[in-house]
């Protein structure tokens, strides 16, 4: 951590999770320049002090997942030939080393929900080649591969979806289990061998939301060795007029059930319609965390949940084969 200029703190930020690259696709957009309408992009994350952002591509409901998925990632392919002089796609370690000398922005690839392999184990290889370096099973309903919150009756994983978690973890893809249903999480957490991630969720017992964490989950991400982002989605947050100070209590809960190496960033940027009331886009991290430093929250806190939780974890990640 460094003082700026204007004196206040600097705090690495490391986001698990937005949906910009589907926004930017399907409306024309570009990374590189400003979009009102957007939550981020790259003036404004270079603005807000952003490290390394988690870009998520989300088919959910749509049909044809597998070619809308790659017509995503091929978008991103473009794009990123453009940016390369101030951006760096992780998709290796020695990218996550280049990464660590600073300079450039990381982005690191995620699919969230495994429609688009439309059942097939192999389209999962073709992803990681593509540059996909994490997954969630599925979204909020059931898919070939496990049961999401909103599944009528969630059985847990499917056979297919313990296969994809072994081919997974075997490519060295971090695994996320935001979405799941109770039962496929926990038969995910007890056959995974590695530490796995939720990327954005918030804590259940703070409010009482289907998509937010118990404790025991939280307990047992922690146990892997893993990270809970936290999002600034306002229903997963409170009720009413919801502003930042409203997340400090998840937070708070996170640190108590699980302590101060869990808790991480999980915007949501662009994958929700609203944010909090005075966090209108990602320049409002650096408030957000100063408003920690208000609530009496110490710089090494505030660092870990800035970036430092998830740097370690991703460094780990990062270390092990890719």
């Amino acid at each position: 951590m460094i003082k700026t200029s204007k004196g206040r703190i600097y705090y690495p930020i490391i986001d698990g999770h937005a949906d910009t690259l589907v926004r930017i696709a399907e409306e024309a957009g570009s990374l590189g320049r400003y979009t009102e309408t957007h939550h981020l992009d790259l003036p404004r994350m270079l603005d807000a002090g952003v490290d390394l952002q988690v870009m998520a591509i989300c088919a959910a409901t749509r049909e044809s997942p597998y070619s809308w998925a790659k017509s995503i990632i091929s978008n991103w392919q473009i794009e990123y030939e453009e940016l390369k002089e101030e951006i760096i796609w992780i998709r290796s370690s020695s990218d996550f080393v280049k990464w660590e000398k600073g300079g450039k922005i990381g982005i690191i690839l995620a699919m969230e929900g495994l429609e688009p392999l439309e059942g097939e184990l192999s389209m999962l290889n073709e992803f990681f080649e593509l540059g996909i370096r994490m997954i969630s099973l599925t979204w909020n309903w059931e898919n070939q591969f496990a049961s999401g919150v909103l599944a009528q009756n969630d059985l847990g994983l499917t056979a297919l979806g313990k296969q994809a978690v072994k081919i997974a973890e075997d490519l060295g893809i971090i695994l996320d289990l935001s979405h799941l249903g109770k039962e496929s999480f926990i038969d995910l957490i007890n056959i995974v061998r590695e530490p796995v991630c939720v990327s954005h969720a918030n804590v259940f017992e703070v409010l009482p939301h289907i998509r937010n964490l118990d404790e025991e989950q939280i307990k047992m991400i922690a146990s892997t060795g893993g990270t809970v982002g936290l999002t600034f989605y306002p229903p997963f947050i409170g009720s009413n007029r919801v502003k930042c100070r409203d997340l400090i209590p998840h937070l708070e809960e996170v640190i108590k059930v699980a302590g101060e190496g869990c808790p991480a960033l999980g915007s949501d940027f662009d994958g929700i319609e609203k944010t909090p009331e005075d966090l209108k886009d990602v320049t409002g991290l650096p408030y957000f965390l100063g408003l920690l430093e208000d609530y009496g929250f110490n710089e090494r806190i505030i660092s870990k949940f800035a970036g430092g939780n998830l740097y370690r974890f991703f460094k780990k990640k990062f270390s092990i084969r890719i």
